[in-house]
This record gives structure tokens, sequence and C-alpha cells, in this order.
């Protein structure tokens, strides 16, 4: 079980990738009615059908609602699970004791002595989807009520760049249309055939999620521990495979002059703006009013077919493994919904924390 301890959400993620069920539990949730078609478009694209960019293996990932939901009304606290239909274990028979390179096998075994490494266990992706249940409520919570938008999409595959806010805001229409297929706002058929490529392979690629909230609230958020970056990082590195996050031009800023890199103020029809959003909508830990951009970047998944050195723990011997099953070739494509949850949370939370102050 893992848990998040925010300013007023307190979210508690259990299960396996290969037990009969994995789930969530929310204390202090807001009033909402929910939107069951809503989520379960969300679900969808966290777990697409078909392409080569998504794995053979294939949960429906439909939500059910143990406890909290009352004529389809959350208001307070609530329980989801969601049930594991496509399960086989005997993928990984070969690899018992032996940990998965770049996988969490090996520190697994250095807590506590961990050595049946099927499907992950608790740190698969697999529970990302308690994680997007959660998330799409709080996406639906944050439009309805302010208007927030919360969209993301994929600016890059491996080598290949698509479009980024880092030369131009996308519209919301933009990055919308890119749900119907996959999602990247340019440059999608190269990006496939990137994927498509390392499949080929045996082999993976990695790639960046960017991010975007729309109309976001006006200075949420604090100093040191309280800052808003922070407490968005938390939840999007909780996401597997994620291993960067930056916001607004990031670590672009570094080789630029404080001349280049600031946002200049200016006040029009009498209000003021801020010119340019170099800083990603946030200074000092707080927003200020400008949208929120990040980049999340996720390496390439550490499960390929490819032949790969490691140990055998019991035999204490060097060892070759090939890993068998069902994986993605680019965790990065159904990644992007996972992002968009994962900063719907932290906004929501930081905002209903700002009230109770």
């Amino acid at each position: 079980m893992s848990t998040y301890k925010g300013e007023k959400l307190n979210i508690e993620i259990y299960g396996t990738s290969h037990a009969e069920k994995i789930g969530a539990t929310v204390t202090g949730f807001p009033r909402i009615k929910v939107d069951t078609n809503y989520l379960n478009e969300v679900m969808k694209r966290r777990s697409p059908s078909s392409g080569i960019f998504s794995t053979k293996r294939k949960e429906p990932d439909e939500p059910i609602f143990e406890k909290g939901l009352n004529n389809g009304v959350i208001d307070g606290d609530f329980e989801v699970v969601i049930c594991n239909k496509d399960v086989k274990s005997s993928d990984y028979n070969s690899l018992y004791a032996k940990p998965r390179p770049s996988h969490a096998d090996y520190v697994r075994y250095l807590k506590n002595g961990e050595k049946d490494y099927r499907g992950g266990g608790e740190f698969s992706a697999r529970l990302t989807a308690p994680l997007c249940v959660v998330g799409a409520i709080c996406k639906q919570y944050l439009f309805e009520n302010y208007g927030i938008e919360v969209l993301g999409y994929l600016s890059q595959v491996g080598k290949v760049k698509g479009k980024s806010y880092k030369e131009s805001l996308p519209t919301k229409e933009e990055i919308k249309k890119s749900y119907c297929e996959f999602p990247a706002i340019s440059s999608s058929k190269e990006m496939l055939l990137e994927i498509e490529q390392a499949s080929k392979d045996g082999d993976s690629v990695g790639g960046v999620v960017e991010c975007v909230v729309y109309a976001p609230p006006t200075a949420v958020g604090g100093s040191l521990f309280e800052g808003l970056e922070g407490k968005i990082s938390n939840i999007v590195y909780s996401i597997p495979a994620v291993k960067g996050v930056e916001f607004g031009l990031g670590f672009d800023l570094s080789a630029m002059r404080g001349s280049k890199a600031n946002d200049p103020l200016r006040i029009e029809n009498g209000e003021i703006n801020i010119v340019t959003n170099n800083a990603g909508g946030i200074n000092g830990g707080i927003s200020n009013g400008n949208p929120i951009t990040l980049r999340v970047g996720f390496r390439p998944t550490p499960s390929i077919s490819v032949l790969q050195d490691t140990v055998d723990l019991e035999k204490k011997e060097n060892v070759q493994i090939r890993i068998e099953g069902r994986h993605d070739s680019c965790v990065a494509v159904r990644a992007v919904p996972v992002v968009e949850c994962a900063v719907a949370i932290a906004i929501l939370d930081a905002m209903l924390g700002e009230k109770n102050q």
C-alpha cells in the first residue's frame, strides 16, 4: 500500500499487478456527482484496446465503487476497486530470483528479500489505474467548479520531437483532437514508426509528456516545502518510469541570461499581465495566473526481449535473461492521461488546502 497525505486529500493505493484486484481509498473529497462517462473515457485512454504502442494485456479497467458513492454522488470518503482479469503469471516463471535490470526487482530484494517478480508487484504501472480513477474525478471537479482544464500530450518519442509548449502554447482544441487516435499534436506518424521499429527490435523507447493547466488558480502554493511545483512533482514522480520533471522552460533556463529568462509584467486595460511564461505559471512556489506548463520525461521500459545481463540471487552466479510477456514498447504513450490525473490531484488538493487556512 502506498499513501499520499495531502493538504486535504488522503489517498491510499493498494494491490499488485497480478493480484485479484487493485484499488484506492480516498478521504476528504468534496461533494461531486461523478460523471461515469467521462471517467470511463479517461480510463480507456490509459488502456487503449489497440495499437502497436499498447500492451497485449487487455484489462477492461472498470471502476467499482465499494464505498462512498451514493446515488452517483461522492461526499467525503470513498473506495474504488478495479479487478485484474487478464493476468499471466506464468510469463515470469523463468525470472524467479533473477532481477530484471533497471526494474524495482533488485531493490525489492534489498529491502525485504523478495525474489518473486511477477508483474512488478506493487511497483507495477498497473497501479496507475486506480490513480487515474481518483485523478479523473479531480479533473471533473476542477472543470465543473472552476473552469480549470488539465490536458496532456506527447511532445517526444525516442528521438522524434513533436509540438511543444516551449515553442508555442497549444490550444485546448489541438490537444483534445490528439486524443482521438494518437496523443501527439504533431509528428504522430514519425513517432509511431519509432515505436514500431523498437518493437520489431525487441527493444523500447522513452518519451516526453507535456501537460498544461489552463485557467489555473491564482496565488495557490507557498514557499519552500509548500511550493506548488513540489506538490505537483511529488505525485508525478509516483508514476513508474518517470525520471524527470521540469516546469516552463525548465533546464533551458540554465543556459539563458536573466534578461531573457525573466517574464515581464505589464498593465493592460487596467489589469496586470505577465507577458511571457518562461517560468511555467509558477513563481516562488505560487501560481501566478498564467497557464501552468510542465514536461515529464519517461525512460524506456526495462521490459525488453533483448538478451540482458543479471544475476541469479539463489545460485549467486551471473546469468542472462530474455524478458517474455506483454509489455509496452513506449510507456509514455499510455502515460498521458496518468500525468493529467496526477497533476489534477495535486492542483485540487492544494486549492482545498488554501480554503482551510
